[in-house]
């Protein structure tokens, strides 16, 4: 992993195995550059700013690259911004208003900030929902983000499909409840986000008829997808809305992944 960083990083032609991976054109400059630097979650291991585990590679691949950098010339220096600094680099803000039509319950849960989207396929297009059906598709997106062992909040973002019958609702909020289980036994908030305007019935079948105990925030009029990450905003006594904020990472269209190799002179 480390060969093929720093073979990238080089800005000379790369072999088949390394072009495959790229999302971006490669590096044109052939220099090597003076001073070298590492943001992200890695970085922290580099700068010797960590040294917990957490049960991946992030120890392993800062070790190698460290001997690497020693070994390549260019001086190793710390950015201002370390941690967080891939992903704000790499994003783009949206602020947005969810209006009245939404339930949180107590108030006080709110603001939450860096909320990880999810958006399951959900099965919305019958009459009669499917309550393990839901269950599943949630799963899946949990699992599919590296997000099942509940150890953070997650936004359930859904678009409503169908009538909002009585039937219909308890299934759907059975089937989250469900499906949210182990982001909700560790007393996590509920946090479901609509495109459309049935954000209020939801969160208020889930507290009075299922009888959740557990913090709900359900708010609706706001487009999300995978990858996104909300702020959403303490709530506005006047209007009873609240301000969310939507952080998207952004990658230009051409970012496809795999690139042509360089032909050799």
């Amino acid at each position: 992993m480390t060969d093929r960083l720093f073979q990238a990083m080089g800005g000379k032609a790369m072999d088949e195995a390394t072009a495959e991976l790229l999302r971006l054109d490669a590096l044109k400059n052939p220099t090597i550059p003076d001073t070298l630097s590492f943001s992200g979650g890695v970085s922290e291991y580099i700068y010797a700013k960590a040294e917990t585990g957490y049960g991946d590679l992030g120890p392993m691949l800062a070790e190698a690259v460290a001997r690497k950098v020693a070994n390549w010339g260019p001086k190793l220096v710390s950015p201002a911004e370390g941690l967080r600094a891939t992903v704000v680099g790499a994003s783009q803000y949206t602020i947005q208003v969810s209006g009245s039509t939404i339930f949180v319950e107590p108030h006080e849960t709110l603001p939450v900030r860096n909320v990880p989207v999810i958006t399951p396929d959900l099965p919305l297009a019958s009459d009669d929902l499917d309550v393990d059906a839901l269950a599943e598709s949630i799963g899946v997106a949990l699992r599919r983000l590296d997000l099942h062992d509940g150890e953070k909040p997650v936004a359930l973002c859904f678009r409503w499909q169908g009538s909002a019958t009585f039937g219909r609702l308890d299934a759907f909020c059975r089937g989250v409840i469900k499906g949210l289980a182990t982001i909700l036994d560790k007393n996590l908030p509920l946090i479901l986000v609509s495109d459309g305007d049935i954000g209020g019935l939801i969160g208020l079948h889930c507290s009075e008829t299922v009888q959740l105990d557990k913090a709900i925030v359900s708010i609706d009029g706001i487009k999300l997808k995978e990858f996104d990450f909300i702020d959403i905003g303490a709530l506005m006594e006047s209007s009873g809305a609240v301000p969310v904020v939507i952080k998207s990472l952004v990658f230009p269209p051409s970012a496809a992944l795999g690139k042509p190799v360089e032909s050799k002179p």
